[in-house]
């Protein structure tokens, strides 16, 4: 926080301070102490005699917004100035996209069992994407990074709404509309393994941009 700042600070709040004193002189000597004394709240009744001390409290209200405001800035600032990297992760969390298989047990329990949630474990299949990831792990994330980042993920989002655009239309013209439940079992199989496609996708693609680098 720069000297400037802290002065602005200091001042403001030396005149909310003043005005709070002058605000409980007031209210005890011409209003009874209200809003210095306990209140009832429930049995209030506005009076302009009030009005003081409520524009007080409102200032005073603003100035600790602005305290929480300027602070905030000033972190968020000092962060974008320091050097950014990559979070550290090892390649070897690829091998998490294994739980993915479990997915196919779905066929079994909802044979069984008529359950269907087993599908939804075809999202870890994303998780080979963790491999990409750690061969990335700990490098500075610069303006190109940045840039290859966001491609990468603008890329992968297309492919993935692109295939939920043929999931819904095949939904649409009438695709196991004779079986709510197969119907049911095909859209969370497709959207599992097309988010973990995404998820897969980001990763990789990040990967292949950097490499060419």
């Amino acid at each position: 926080m720069s000297k400037k700042q802290i002065k602005k600070i200091t001042f403001m709040g030396v005149g909310c301070a003043l005005l709070l004193i002058v605000g409980t002189i007031y209210s005890l000597l011409y209003n009874d102490g209200r809003w210095v004394k306990n209140m009832d709240m429930s049995e209030y009744v506005f009076s302009y005699k009030d009005i003081p001390m409520l524009v007080i409290g409102a200032l005073i209200a603003l100035y600790a917004i602005y305290i929480v405001i300027i602070c905030f800035k000033n972190v968020f600032s000092k962060n974008s100035r320091e050097k950014r990297y990559s979070r550290t992760i090892s390649p070897y969390w690829g091998f998490c996209g294994m739980f993915g298989f479990l997915g196919f047990g779905g066929f079994w329990t909802y044979y069984k069992f008529g359950e269907i949630f087993p599908f939804a474990f075809f999202i870890f299949f994303g998780f080979f994407s963790f491999f990409f990831e750690g061969k990335l792990s700990h490098i500075l994330e610069d303006e190109l990074f940045q840039e290859n980042k966001r491609k990468a993920q603008l890329e992968a989002y297309k492919i993935g709404f692109k295939l939920l655009f043929v999931v819904i239309w095949l939904m649409a013209i009438g695709m196991f509309s004779r079986n709510v439940e197969w119907c049911a079992i095909f859209m969370l199989i497709s959207v599992s393994l097309i988010y973990a496609l995404v998820l897969f996708l980001s990763n990789y693609l990040l990967y292949r941009y950097e490499k060419r680098k």
